[in-house]
């Protein structure tokens, strides 16, 4: 009955993360054709990202600090349907500042989503199917990617922008209300399943009661230092910068490199998520013949972001599907060492009940790599063109690299 619920659960979380990132992606996927219609710059429209991915940021930390003692279901259900609201403002907007007030209050609204989703994850599995839930829905973040891009290909050629942010708030209303009815119902049966097995109950309370006595004991800003996490968030910090950088600003590069059409640019991208998938299974099966090594597994997947990077500096103006294949491979590799750093690194304090505050933390800080790749890459771009900007991508991998070997021996002896 309680491998029921958590699977239940797994099902409803991978469609609510799923459009969440098409609530998210949207205006990414579309400020190519916001920027020439409205007469926004490259900055102006790299700005409303960073604004979002700042204000994501933040509300990461808020998020985590309350989502261990809040509901996860009502965190959630305001995430979506703020979310929706924030969309449909969108769709109604008439000035740039509008633009970017309306994105930050988003990014608010999201960062009620993650952090309260693994809270749920680790009341309701089994390590071994939390673990293993915890890479599974990374699918729904290259999905919900895809989607995302093909969805405003698709109605950027039949429509003009602000439809896609109506579409939006439509399907965000739509797993809102889902998210709701299933929770509640997963509460109740959970509530069913506690009374008749009372014993395993008592057992179960007794075990996390001695837990929490212990973990008062301990200062939790020591655990931070000594699990190297401070060093892990560089780690972090890069890999946000990339994942969110090249997603955002690869159409950008295809339109400026090969003077493509927006929506064709924005199509291309479209195949970045669907080889991401590879990244999510590739890093599982490495990290599993690694014996659950997660930052050597991590490095590796920067060393191999490093080659691509550095191969597209070489070749990138050449070819524009080998432009788009290094750029895939980059991508599959951050998604990678997402699933590790920021979806399952959280599990190993839920010891010290701050799996919400831990996840918060992790994500935090990589929607600050992402916001600084928002409004940095569009500088770089217009300053220097993106020759040189590939160039600086290179020195962020390996600066990657370093950080996830310094905090290595750290983070191991804190897991054993």
């Amino acid at each position: 009955m309680q491998q029921n619920l958590a699977k239940k659960l797994f099902r409803v979380s991978w469609i609510v993360y799923f459009v969440s990132y098409i609530g998210r992606l949207n205006y990414a996927a579309s400020m190519i054709e916001i920027g020439q219609s409205e007469g926004y710059t490259t900055i102006q429209i790299g700005t409303i990202v960073t604004a979002l991915f700042i204000s994501y940021g933040i509300g990461q930390l808020i998020s985590g600090l309350i989502g261990d003692h809040c509901s996860p279901r009502k965190l959630v259900l305001t995430g979506l349907i703020g979310c929706g609201l924030c969309n449909l403002a969108m769709y109604g907007s008439n000035s740039y500042w509008q633009l970017v007030l309306i994105w930050s209050i988003n990014g608010l609204c999201l960062a009620f989503v993650w952090p309260p989703i693994v809270k749920l994850y680790t009341q309701y599995m089994t390590p071994e199917y939390l673990h293993k839930s915890c890479f599974n829905i990374q699918t729904s973040v290259a999905m919900g990617t895809c989607f995302t891009y093909i969805l405003c290909s698709g109605l950027l050629r039949v429509a003009n922008w602000r439809t896609i942010f109506l579409m939006s708030a439509i399907l965000l209303f739509g797993v809102a209300l889902l998210w709701q009815l299933v929770i509640k119902k997963l509460e109740r049966d959970n509530q069913k399943v506690c009374v008749s097995q009372e014993g395993a109950k008592h057992v179960t309370e007794s075990k996390q009661s001695a837990c929490a006595n212990e973990a008062t004991e301990i200062i939790f800003s020591k655990v931070i230092l000594q699990s190297g996490l401070i060093i892990i968030f560089i780690a972090i910090l890069i890999m946000g910068f990339l994942k969110d950088g090249i997603m955002t600003w690869v159409p950008q590069y295809i339109t400026d490199t090969f003077g493509t059409h927006a929506y064709f640019s924005v199509f291309l991208t479209a195949l970045l998520p669907l080889v991401n998938l590879s990244g999510i299974y590739l890093i599982k099966y490495i990290h599993s013949k690694n014996a659950g090594d997660d930052l050597k597994t991590t490095a590796v997947f920067y060393g191999v972001s490093l080659i691509s990077l550095s191969l597209l500096v070489l070749f990138g103006t050449t070819n524009i599907y080998i432009s788009v294949l290094l750029f895939a491979i980059v991508t599959s590799c951050m998604l990678g060492i997402n699933t590790i750093l920021v979806s399952v690194l959280p599990t190993y304090f839920a010891k010290y009940n701050k799996t919400a505050l831990v996840a918060g933390l992790t994500n935090c800080v990589t929607y600050l790599g992402s916001g600084l790749c928002g409004y940095g890459l569009g500088v770089l771009v217009e300053g220097y063109g993106w020759q040189v900007t590939s160039m600086i991508l290179v020195g962020i991998c390996l600066l990657g690299i370093l950080s996830c070997l310094g905090a290595r021996p750290m983070w191991k002896k804190f897991k054993n």
